[in-house]
C-alpha cells in the first residue's frame, strides 16, 4: 500500500501518468496491465488494458477512459458528460465502486479502453454492465471481503495468464 505524502511515491506516479501520457500522445496506442479491483467484474488484476488516444469530444456514455491525475492513473466508466462553456467535463466511476470520482477535465483524459486482454483473449468492454455483473458489482463495491474472496476464485479458475509482449500486434 502507498502511505499519503511518500513524495518519492507519489514522483514515482507522477512520471508513469507524463510517460503514459507521452506514449499515447507519440504513438496513439498504450497497453498496461490493470492492477486495482475497482471496475470488477469487467476488469480483474493482471488484464492487459489496451487504450487508444481520443479527443475529449469522443468521450461518451458507458465508455471506459483513462484518466491521469492527482500523480495517478484511473480507467473508469464515463456516467455523466456535461459541456459549460465549451468545456466538456464528465464524471467517471467505477464499476465496483460505491461513489463517482469528480469531474474529469479536458487535459486529464489521455484515452479510451478499446479493449482487454485476458488470458491471451480480445474481450470488447459493453457499455454497459449485464444485470449478473451489475449485482456482482454492488456486492464487490459493499464488501472488501467479497472482493478478496471474488479475486482469488477467478486466480485460482482462470490459470495462468499468457504472456502479452508490449510490442504484439
Amino acid at each position: 500500500m502507498k502511505r499519503t505524502g511518500n513524495t518519492v511515491s507519489d514522483a514515482g506516479n507522477a512520471l508513469k501518468c507524463e510517460l503514459a501520457a507521452e506514449v499515447l500522445r507519440s504513438f496513439g496506442t498504450l497497453r498496461f496491465e490493470a492492477t486495482g479491483w475497482s471496475m470488477l467484474p469487467m476488469v480483474w488484476p493482471g488484464d492487459t488494458l489496451v487504450v487508444e488516444r481520443v479527443n475529449h469530444d469522443q468521450v461518451q456514455i458507458g465508455d471506459v477512459v483513462l484518466v491521469g491525475g492527482e500523480g495517478r492513473l484511473r480507467a473508469h466508466r464515463v456516467v455523466f458528460v456535461a459541456e459549460d462553456s465549451g468545456n466538456r467535463r464528465w464524471i467517471t466511476r467505477g464499476d465496483a465502486m460505491p461513489a463517482p470520482d469528480r469531474f474529469g477535465m479536458e487535459h486529464e483524459l489521455l484515452g479510451r479502453v478499446s479493449y482487454l486482454i485476458r488470458a491471451g483473449k480480445r474481450i470488447a468492454l459493453p457499455p454497459r454492465l449485464s444485470l449478473v455483473d451489475a449485482l456482482i458489482a454492488r456486492v464487490v463495491s459493499r464488501s472488501l471481503s467479497a472482493a478478496r474472496a471474488l479475486v482469488y476464485f477467478h486466480r485460482m479458475f482462470q490459470g495462468p495468464q499468457a504472456p502479452v509482449l508490449p510490442c504484439q500486434g
